[in-house]
């Protein structure tokens, strides 16, 4: 019999339960099954609508003065306005339901700011520690099947046995089965640390696999270096950022993500070499550590503003 009702029926009843009118079971034995799995995505995307951007935050507060406008309706008995309002309600939904689609449900998304660190336990009892102004992305929904997710930054990845385990980035492909690794990937610069186990990595250009202590590095789209480590962990995890024969533009850059610093270093050459590290819990003696050895001098011209030169 619930398989009958007209469409209308069926918003009728989407509408009253939205509005708590009706609870999950009486819903579903008013509607069929596959209809009642669409609602429940729908109700899901309107608990969270208030985290998309504006014009969807609109659209759920249209939705919500059309619940409001289609009772005082059904009070005064008024079927011509009563079925525009059907109309309206359900264009609303859908726009948000698209929307909603389009953004994915089923996505998690971790972030950091400047300075900030996260340690992140997976589904899996895998761990990830995420560097500042890092991202991660993974699908919950599918982790069971596969262990996917993409990184926007750096992050020392603790990975438990299992299915492959994949990062994925701008500059390549990182894959493993179960080890300890470190991943900085931004804008030109991707470099790959395996600290225990064994990993592959796969760039635009090239496929290689990392066994304990061995790196990976390709900077400004130059053929990839390989190297070892003498650490049993990134330096940053303990508050400490270290680097190897790096551009200094790239050290530049890390103490923006650390500090919320700009720097202004048109007046020098952000391609010299760094070898050295920096603390995070003290911005003169980061500074004073990078560009004191470099012999670059440097002022705040404005607050949090430092102009680099010689």
């Amino acid at each position: 019999m619930k398989n009958q009702n007209s469409n209308i029926d069926k918003d009728v009843f989407l509408a009253q339960w939205l509005d708590g009118q009706l609870s999950d079971i009486e819903l579903k034995n008013l509607v069929s099954e596959a209809d009642f799995k669409v609602y429940k995505k729908l109700k899901k995307g309107i608990e969270v609508s208030e985290k998309l951007e504006a014009p969807i935050d609109q659209s759920f507060v249209e939705i919500q003065k059309r619940i409001t406008q289609k009772q005082q309706e059904k009070q005064l008995k008024v079927r011509p306005l009563y079925r525009n309002w059907i109309v309206g309600v359900a264009a609303s939904i859908v726009l948000l339901f698209g929307l909603f689609s389009l953004f994915g449900n089923d996505n998690v998304i971790i972030e950091t700011g400047f300075g900030e660190n996260k340690t992140i336990a997976l589904l899996d009892g895998s761990e990830v520690i995420l560097n500042s102004k890092s991202k991660i992305t993974y699908d919950k929904d599918d982790w069971e099947n596969n262990r996917v997710l993409t990184l926007d930054g750096e992050a020392y990845f603790k990975v438990e046995k299992g299915n492959t385990f994949t990062v994925k980035t701008a500059n390549g492909f990182v894959t493993v089965l179960g080890t300890q690794f470190n991943v900085n990937s931004t804008n030109d610069f991707f470099d790959v640390v395996c600290y225990e186990g064994k990993v592959s990595v796969n760039t635009t250009t090239s496929e290689h696999v990392l066994l304990t202590t061995n790196s990976l590095r390709k900077i400004n789209g130059d053929p990839a270096e390989l190297s070892k480590t003498q650490l049993i962990k990134p330096t940053w995890v303990s508050g400490e950022s270290t680097f190897k024969s790096v551009p200094i533009k790239y050290v530049i850059s890390a103490l923006e993500d650390q500090y919320n610093l700009s720097f202004n270093s048109e007046s020098i050459d952000d391609s010299i070499i760094f070898t050295g590290s920096f603390p995070h819990n003290n911005i003169d003696v980061a500074l004073k550590t990078v560009f004191e050895t470099m012999n670059i001098k440097y002022s705040e011209k404005e607050e949090r503003n430092i102009k680099l030169g010689y």
